[in-house]
């Protein structure tokens, strides 16, 4: 039986994890800003469900969390940094406080929070950290900057850290979902005013006019169930082991195969010691 700590638990993929985790027997620490979000699973699983308040922004609620838990024996051996959102819109219309929060939540989030539960992984010897980036943090998708430049964070950090945390027989799996039925498109996506509510006057607005039917068709209709997610996770722990990186879906694989094998990065070119210039592209016929 391993303990649980998943962020962003009250709805999403989040809470799709926390059920499966604890239907498999496991102990779970959901946590959230809003802790009465998650009152039902510890009606449902009093013995094994601790719900805590958590807001990833916040370092030292981070680390005052992680003391309370060692002090309680139930510092965690799977720790899952899943809270963040969507934050959309061309970038040169995207409010500073709009970044601001996406940046603390997307990224630093993950960082106070790993940083906080990380030292009694390396006592125990023995831990996974599961880090929900996505699709978009291998391939930019315009209208989505922020969003893109956060999730590429999360997996540069996730790569480096389970290179770093390899001796301590700790496991980091960047997971990259694509498409799965949450609100991500809805409710909780943030979006700049000129998308928010379309403006014509707006030099984005034909990107914007696209990104906003693309979304209303898109809210809760995606074709991954969040617990498919949440499955390949408890059988990665269940079999002691987890890859470096997981892309999950139907649609993230198809991106990946129709992107990757031709060229890792659009224009991506290679100069030697010896070269002083790219190569421009042979006009074309």
């Amino acid at each position: 039986m391993e303990t649980w700590l998943i962020t962003g638990a009250g709805r999403g993929i989040g809470r799709a994890i926390a059920e499966v985790a604890l239907e498999a027997g496991h102990v779970v620490i959901p946590t959230a800003r809003r802790p009465d979000t998650l009152s039902d699973l510890k009606k449902a699983y009093p013995e094994r469900c601790f719900p805590s308040p958590l807001d990833v922004r916040e370092r030292t609620q981070a680390f005052a969390l992680a003391q309370i838990l060692a002090s309680q024996n139930r510092s965690p051996t799977v720790l899952v940094n899943n809270a963040g959102y969507g934050l959309v819109g061309a970038l040169e219309e995207l409010p500073e406080e709009a970044i601001r929060r996406q940046v603390e939540t997307n990224l630093l989030g993950v960082i106070w929070v790993t940083q906080a539960f990380l030292p009694t992984m390396r006592e125990k010897k023995h831990g996974f950290i599961f880090n929900i980036s996505s699709i978009a943090g291998y391939f930019g998708f315009k209208g989505s900057t922020l969003y893109n430049a956060t999730k590429f964070a999360v997996t540069g950090l996730s790569e480096a850290l389970a290179q770093e945390v390899a001796p301590w027989n700790i496991y980091v799996c960047n997971v990259a979902p694509g498409p799965y039925r949450t609100d991500w498109a809805g409710s909780s996506l943030e979006k700049a005013p000129s998308l928010a509510q379309v403006d014509p006057q707006s030099p984005y607005y034909e990107l914007h006019a696209l990104m906003a039917e693309r979304y209303a068709q898109m809210d809760r209709q995606q074709p991954g169930d969040p617990k498919h997610i949440a499955r390949v996770l408890l059988s990665c722990v269940q079999m002691g082991w987890a890859p470096k990186h997981l892309i999950l879906g139907d649609e993230a694989r198809q991106t990946w195969e129709k992107y990757l094998p031709l060229r890792q990065f659009p224009e991506l070119q290679f100069i030697g010691h010896r070269e002083t210039a790219p190569v421009p592209p042979s006009p074309t016929p």
